[in-house]
């Protein structure tokens, strides 16, 4: 991977298995195409990309054993990482091997050099992979006996247990809370019933993972629903923080329920920022939380737009730092401190056995049970991880005497920090290769991020992570492994749909440092936060422009048209020779009107995203991304897809909303864009917003049959009488939106009837037949 901007990424998956297992799958549908000529030099190719997948099929042993003792064993560590270059050596050959075979005899003579140096590559990759094979007995690189202590590599655990976890990521819901009944009664007095009118700190300090945000969550959650505070703003406040942002970030929470009055906040200063607070909070009695504070600065900062009426407001401080907690008096301060044994037990129990009526541990399993325990220290957030873990194990002795043994508690830290990473990383080993991968790729998102999940989804189907499986379409498999990692305590939902779906998600503190750590020592990301090198011994997947940085901090903008220019440059290297996906984000105060035309000879990209840019026009060219899964324009200012567009027939998703202005204080409003003819190729189109509808485009919306979400715009009567008979063959349709030209245009939905079986919402904006007007 490649992210720009801030981020470098080189491209490495952490487990060596996952290699043979991807390019098997890759080489399997590569094959299956016919030769496009009867050559010496594609007969060649073809058959040395399938005997180098043999050869490497047959190292998965290895490879699997290998990255088992990554980090212990240096030199397991750097056979497997030349392993893993020539793995991603022979996927590019495959990848362009489909794409030289696709043309036909003609296409195949004329790119005759192009075999020719595909054949070449491929010679020395098969070369470089012998030498390997040869090194591991050479160096005696051998699998070592099956310890008690070692895990099923292939995740079979999940398979046998044969169920997910049936509670959420982490201990939210009240009912679920243990150990924290008298500080939680503390909380609740200094909050309500204190008479105290000053503005007073009350501050929780602990460890990580000992239960600070839950603990102080619950009771915020419920004091904010009392409306004994005129207002409230739940703030989490990051490491590495700005003070205008987290001004920003309050005066948001204390609008979030009134955002048509809120104040065009982003572009000012320091000083508007805190008269702007201070108007707000005079006279008021408010309640704020800051969340996970690092130094004592945040609050000096800040303090100057927290008003003191006397109305006695309250702001509550978590934070790892008892420095930090000091800011309040020694009397509203709670030292939070671990579990002790009953209320540990209880909860270890309530995770582990949720699912029985009794929630009580057998007998048989007490003994592994009180020594697994006792390694959690405990922590909540830890007890909770292994609590998650076990319940996926056989109720068996020996199955729990292998994750007892398995904990190592050998890294040092602070305070047992890394007790808990301990734990935390046995979590995330016990991830089958699929969910492992998809875990680490959360790493390249900052601190405190919010994670949307369709996004994430189209991001990790643009990385080949997966394929389709009978009836399940890839959207359908990753939405299902999001769902396992979020079971699993791995993600966590911050917002759900009202379908009770994950919207937003993000990363646990613990759970991203300790996944940033493993990719960076595996080079699964890079960070950078000045102008990205793109170096050639670097396997580039993956460039994102994007305004702020992983600490949150804004990007300049000089070093952000370097990056867009270094890429421009490098657009005919190697370096991008496997480059599959491009976004480009939060640019709205770099003039880049337009995408360089040299970006359509990027065959292998899968997914490009442009939103919230300046960028208003496309390559004419675009329709030569065969490969293109993802075309994401929305809040830029494209106002016309290139006629080529209707050459993507891969392309799955196409989201399209033009922005009228280039002022980003407000994204609204926006419109629709015009689909040039042609739409009825795109026969693998699953998502389709926001278009604007005319008769010809709606009788060709027929062909799309795999369409699980359509947003129409303009659609007016002669036009939508066509519109039943095309969506009737979207078996599939989920959401349909249909928004009419103007308040004239009469929406009959009788010809609707029946609808698609499984549409779940459906937005209308316009004239009822009946005369009753639905507005946005």
């Amino acid at each position: 991977h490649f992210l720009g901007h801030t981020t470098q990424l080189t491209y490495s998956e952490v487990m060596a298995e996952m290699i043979a297992i991807s390019l098997s799958a890759k080489v399997a549908a590569t094959l299956s195409r016919s030769p496009a000529a009867d050559i010496s030099s594609l007969v060649a190719v073809r058959s040395g990309i399938s005997a180098a997948a043999r050869d490497l099929e047959l190292l998965r042993a290895f490879l699997r054993f290998a990255d088992s003792r990554r980090g212990a064993d240096a030199l397991a560590s750097a056979w497997v990482d030349q392993i893993r270059d020539v793995g991603f050596e022979l996927e590019d050959a495959a990848d362009e091997y489909a794409f030289l075979s696709g043309g036909g005899f003609v296409r195949a003579c004329a790119n005759f050099g192009a075999w020719l140096a595909l054949a070449r590559r491929l010679g020395k990759a098969r070369a470089r992979l012998r030498d390997l094979s040869d090194a591991k007995e050479r160096y005696g690189i051998r699998p070592a006996e099956a310890s008690a202590s070692s895990s099923a590599p292939d995740g079979g655990s999940a398979a046998v247990v044969g169920r997910k976890l049936a509670e959420a990521a982490h201990f939210l819901q009240d009912g679920e809370i243990v150990g924290f009944a008298a500080h939680r009664r503390s909380l609740m007095k200094w909050l309500t019933e204190d008479l105290d009118s000053r503005r007073s700190l009350v501050a929780v300090c602990g460890m990580g993972g000992v239960g600070k945000t839950t603990l102080v969550t619950s009771v915020y959650k419920e004091v904010a629903s009392s409306r004994h505070f005129d207002c409230a703003a739940w703030v989490s406040v990051s490491k590495n923080f700005t003070t205008d942002d987290l001004l920003r970030k309050i005066a948001k929470e204390l609008h979030r329920d009134a955002r048509a009055g809120m104040p065009d906040i982003d572009e000012m200063d320091y000083r508007s920022l805190v008269e702007a607070l201070r108007g707000h909070l005079a006279k008021k009695r408010y309640l704020l939380l800051l969340d996970d504070v690092w130094d004592a600065d945040a609050w000096y900062e800040i303090r100057n737009a927290l008003v003191d009426d006397g109305t006695g407001s309250r702001i509550i401080i978590t934070t790892r730092s008892q420095d930090v907690a000091s800011l309040a008096a020694s009397t509203r301060t709670i030292m939070l401190e671990p579990l002790p044994e009953q209320e540990a037990w209880s909860l270890f129990c309530n995770t582990t056995f949720r699912e029985d009526a009794n929630r009580e541990c057998p007998h048989h399993l007490e003994h592994w049970a009180l020594k697994i325990l006792g390694r959690c220290c405990g922590l909540p957030l830890a007890i909770v991880s292994v609590g998650n873990l076990l319940a996926l194990k056989d109720r068996t002795e020996f199955a729990w005497k292998n994750v007892h043994d398995s904990l190592d508690w050998n890294e040092s830290s602070v305070r047992g920090i890394g007790q808990v990473s301990s734990i935390l990383n046995l979590s995330i080993d016990d991830l089958p290769y699929h969910l492992k991968r998809c875990l680490l790729y959360c790493s390249i998102y900052p601190e405190d991020f919010l994670i949307k999940r369709k996004i994430l989804i189209r991001l990790w189907i643009a990385e080949g992570y997966f394929e389709e499986k009978g009836q399940g379409t890839m959207e359908e498999i990753a939405d299902d492994y999001l769902h396992q990692l979020v079971q699993r305590s791995l993600l966590q939902v911050t917002l759900k749909n009202e379908f009770g779906r994950a919207k937003r998600l993000c990363i646990h503190d613990l759970i991203r440092d300790l996944i940033l750590q493993r990719s960076a020592k595996e080079g699964f990301t890079v960070f950078s936060k000045c102008q990205p090198t793109l170096e050639s011994s670097k396997k580039i997947r993956h460039l994102i422009l994007d305004r702020w940085a992983s600490d949150h901090r804004p990007v300049p903008k000089m070093t952000l048209l370097r990056s867009f220019r270094a890429f421009k440059s490098d657009m005919d290297s190697s370096v991008l020779s496997g480059f599959r996906l491009l976004t480009v984000l939060n640019l709205w105060f770099v003039q880049i009107d337009k995408l360089p035309s040299s970006l359509t000879k990027l065959l292998n990209l899968r997914y490009l995203g442009i939103r919230s840019t300046l960028i208003e026009e496309l390559p004419q060219d675009l329709g030569q991304l065969h490969n293109l899964q993802t075309l994401d324009t929305k809040w830029s200012r494209v106002q016309r897809l290139p006629p080529s567009i209707r050459k993507l027939d891969n392309l799955r998703h196409l989201i399209v909303f033009r922005r009228r202005s280039a002022d980003f204080s407000s994204p609204f409003p926006g419109t629709a864009i015009e689909f040039p003819d042609g739409l009825q190729n795109l026969t693998c189109l699953q998502t389709l917003k926001y278009i604007e509808a005319d008769e010809k485009m709606v009788k060709s919306l027929k062909s799309l049959k795999h369409m699980k979400s359509l947003e129409l715009s303009g659609v007016h009567e002669s036009n939508l009488i066509h519109l039943p008979s095309s969506i009737s063959t979207m078996s599939g349709l989920l959401c349909l939106g249909i928004v009419s030209r103007d308040a004239n245009v009469i929406l009959d939905l009788e010809p609707f009837y029946p609808p698609p079986l499984k549409l779940q919402r459906l937005s209308l904006t316009g004239m009822l037949a009946k005369g009753c007007y639905i507005l946005p």
